[in-house]
This record gives C-alpha cells, sequence and structure tokens, in this order.
C-alpha cells in the first residue's frame, strides 16, 4: 500500500488549523494549530474527514461534531 493511501495531508484555510492529517487504517486525524500545537482524535472515518476539510469554519466543526464525542489527544 502506497503511504499517499494511509496518509491523507491536507493544508486548509483557517485561522486555527494550519492541516488536517489523516490516518485513514487507524481512523486516527491528527492536526496542527496555527500556533504549532498538534492534537489527534481516534476513530474518525473518511466521510468525517472529508467534511471537516471542506467545511467553512473548521473550529465550528470541530466543536459541533468533534469535542466531546471522541477522544483527543494533545501530542505536543
Amino acid at each position: 500500500m502506497l503511504i499517499r493511501e494511509i496518509l491523507k495531508e491536507v493544508a486548509v484555510q483557517s485561522s486555527w488549523i494550519s492541516n488536517l492529517i489523516y490516518n485513514r487504517p487507524n481512523k486516527i486525524l491528527t492536526w496542527k494549530l496555527n500556533n504549532g500545537r498538534v492534537y489527534s482524535v481516534e476513530m474518525i472515518t473518511r466521510t468525517q474527514f472529508d467534511k471537516w476539510k471542506a467545511a467553512p469554519s473548521k473550529g465550528k466543526f470541530f466543536h459541533q461534531y468533534i469535542k466531546g464525542r471522541h477522544k483527543v489527544t494533545r501530542i505536543r
């Protein structure tokens, strides 16, 4: 399997998030904030990833659909 099939990284336009990285086999989404902090969230489906990256407000999407529903871990 090619690495691009496993990890999908996209830069996003957001005042809060600089990029999203999706590990499809493990259903883990990692994102980097514009301040350099990095977080991951478990059990994210490909559909959720696609919706998050397409959302007009990445922060609003996070607070509405991710926070409190999935395990979020600060990596750095």
